[in-house]
This record gives C-alpha cells, structure tokens and sequence, in this order.
C-alpha cells in the first residue's frame, strides 16, 4: 500500500518536473511529462481505493 503512495508522488513529480526542473518551453517534453504523470497518479489513485471495494464484496463461488 505505501509503495503506490510513493508512486504517486512519483507521478506528481513528473507532471511539475519541468518547471522545477527548466525545461516548461520544450512543449513536447512538457506535455509528455505531464500527461505520463497523470496517467500514473490516476491508474495508483484507483489502485488504492478500488481494493477497498474488491474485499468488501468477498469471493462469489
């Protein structure tokens, strides 16, 4: 669980990594990083809170 937070962090980092870092006037490597970042902060986002609805439901065998 703590490792997807992390990776979510990660994601934050690329979306803002080219401001911080200088390179926000190279449109395609911004827009890259950016929408790589939000990809992996989603997909961790419903990671995280689709494993709380998987246990709630049980096994249907």
């Amino acid at each position: 669980m703590t490792t997807r937070w992390i990776e979510i962090g990660l994601g934050v980092w690329i979306i803002v990594s080219p401001w911080i870092l200088g390179f926000s006037s190279i449109s395609i490597m911004k827009w890259s990083n950016v929408i790589v970042g939000m990809c992996l902060v989603l997909l961790h986002v419903w990671m995280i809170f689709g494993e709380k609805g998987d246990r709630s439901q049980g096994s249907v065998q």
